[in-house]
């Protein structure tokens, strides 16, 4: 059974897979709207592919909608994306939520060499935990670079909290940093104010100028 194949069969019953990730061995509905993806057309496709899940995750499809915020403006047809091969919770979402932009824009997802973008897995988490380290060690505040020596960046989960994708995959506290100092912060501005990490991050934006992080 090959990917394409799947693909194909998710057409035909009338299923827009520009808005579900195929996964090796699930299907993962990114908008149940967009989609289609009916009840009807999930018995339809479990009659020809039985092993093949079919994911209808609320909070996959919560971060689904954060990511389309940053690669909707980033993103531009056929482009060529570096990321690494793995199958750690960060990894696994990051292929997760660009698989489908093959089909929307046409883009290509590499492991090797020949690329446009390298993507990243750096959570808003991970954005905010290494603003508050520069900030508590009296360094500039900024947001991540846009490029480094391979080429530019890509952030796609930088508007996803880290928590989300704990819920999502149900895996254990998933390290943002290695300073305890930073953590306590992220957990009292938490406390007193849910949403700083969201307001945090527009501050760095306008710091930088721009309106996303690439």
């Amino acid at each position: 059974m090959g990917k394409g194949e799947v693909i194909k069969f998710l057409s035909s019953i009338g299923v827009d897979t520009r808005f579900v990730s195929v996964m090796e061995d699930s299907i993962l509905i990114n908008n149940l709207r967009f989609s289609r993806f009916s009840r009807k057309r999930e018995e339809l496709f479990k009659k020809y592919y039985p092993n093949m899940k079919v994911v209808r995750s609320k909070i996959f499809q919560m971060i689904c909608s954060r990511v389309s915020r940053v690669l909707s403006n980033e993103l531009k047809p056929h482009q060529r994306i570096l990321i690494k091969e793995g199958d750690d919770p960060l990894s696994y979402t990051l292929y997760a939520v660009l698989e489908p932009y093959t089909r929307k824009y046409g883009v290509r997802l590499v492991t090797r060499q020949g690329f446009d973008l390298i993507a990243c897995p750096l959570t808003l988490d991970h954005i905010i935990a290494d603003a508050i380290e520069k900030m508590i060690n009296g360094k500039l505040i900024s947001g991540p670079p846009l490029e480094d020596r391979k080429g530019r960046l890509l952030y796609p989960l930088s508007k996803v909290p880290v928590a989300w994708i704990e819920r999502w995959l149900g895996v254990g506290p998933i390290k943002v940093t290695r300073d305890d100092v930073v953590q306590e912060f992220i957990g009292f501005f938490e406390e007193v104010l849910p949403q700083f990490r969201e307001n945090m991050l527009k501050s760095l934006e306008y710091i930088r100028g721009d309106k996303g992080f690439i």
